[in-house]
């Protein structure tokens, strides 16, 4: 399909409107419910080339049943949450990155869907938390384009991306002669220009290369908001970003105080006592002005009346909240393999609570 009629396909259906008749025709809940048995499959597929590849953790039958039971891929079967060493009712106390996307697939507003799906919507959205200069590249000539990189030191992403891929940096003191050539990839990839973040100095500390954010979970309803979970996201060695899938490595933060109380690990269930660049330790670490990014995302949760969005926040060198980005469906998965805890009930509790939703 053409790039350009497929984006064209996905903004009418991912927008408020579209998002609403799909969802007064039904189409939503079938596309959820067949989605899920797609990659539910799929799932299965990728775990049966892993015992043919020899995986030796577990057993092929005992791993169909987890499926089944509990719609883990075998990564959370195996490494993530260690089932095979666990019984039924250890088991049942985590919940699946699949089981939160069957939640969030058809209970997030189609509002805010289309804000957190689009990065210029949602910088538009949450003005009073962004201070930086920004640009969605096909809207801007290229005189705007190139005063931005000469003046700024700025970074790349494409405007629906996810999962830290794409990105990339542009510095104000390179070499400017392909600049034009930079522009057009830009407008042709649909491109967001931001200038770089400059976090303050005991988050800059952690990897300086990378701007090492904090993810904040809230659940709320349009009255009310909590903090469900606190997680300080740092790079590692030449990597400008802090995302997980992209190697990052991450820490717990304890929600009432925002001192950082675990080890910091990665995807592949890796662990470091202090991070590995810079030999800060991560347990103790004290998350600066952590009631001021709680005050905030609390009061933006509010706003979207989303049941739960994942926050990317920072405080930067001004000591103010900066919205970087934010997901209206984010994964549960590094907080419950980090801790080697199930948070079912805890986030089943909340969804009950705030959303009126008896989850089974």
């Amino acid at each position: 399909m053409n790039s350009n009629l497929k984006a064209f396909i996905c903004s009418v259906a991912y927008s408020p409107i579209g998002s609403q008749f799909m969802s007064s025709l039904g189409v939503l809940d079938l596309w959820a419910k067949s989605t899920v048995r797609s990659r539910k499959e799929k799932m299965l597929a990728e775990a049966k080339q892993q015992f043919e590849n020899g995986a030796s953790i577990g057993t092929l039958d005992d791993y169909k049943q987890a499926l089944e039971r509990h719609w883990v891929s075998y990564n959370e079967y195996a490494y993530q949450y260690e089932f095979p060493e666990k019984s039924e009712s250890e088991r049942d106390e985590y919940v699946s990155r699949l089981r939160m996307a069957y939640f969030y697939w058809r209970n997030a507003p189609s509002a805010a869907k289309s804000v957190f799906r689009n990065k210029t919507k949602f910088l538009a959205s949450f003005k009073k938390y962004v201070h930086r200069k920004w640009l969605y590249v096909p809207d801007a000539s290229f005189e705007e384009f190139e005063q931005m990189v000469t003046q700024y030191d700025c970074i790349v992403k494409p405007c629906d991306g996810k999962l830290g891929r794409g990105i990339f940096k542009v510095y104000k003191d390179d070499d400017h002669r392909d600049d034009r050539k930079l522009y057009d990839d830009c407008v042709k990839n649909r491109a967001l220009l931001e200038q770089c973040i400059e976090s303050c100095d005991e988050l800059k500390a952690l990897h300086p290369q990378s701007l090492n954010t904090i993810r904040i979970v809230t659940v709320s309803n349009k009255e009310k908001a909590c903090v469900f979970s606190g997680v300080l996201r740092t790079g590692v060695g030449d990597s400008v970003v802090d995302n997980s899938h992209a190697g990052g490595v991450s820490a717990q933060i304890n929600v009432k105080n925002g001192i950082v109380e675990s080890d910091g690990s990665d995807t592949h269930n890796n662990r470091y006592v202090s991070h590995p660049d810079s030999d800060i330790q991560f347990k103790g670490f004290q998350v600066p002005r952590w009631n001021q990014l709680v005050d905030a995302c609390c009061e933006a949760a509010k706003q979207t009346g989303n049941p739960i969005t994942g926050w990317d926040v920072v405080i930067d060198c001004q000591g103010e909240v900066e919205f970087v980005e934010a997901n209206y469906g984010p994964d549960l998965d590094m907080m419950q393999s980090r801790y080697k805890q199930g948070v079912k009930k805890r986030i089943y509790a909340l969804i009950k609570e705030y959303c009126g939703i008896e989850m089974n």
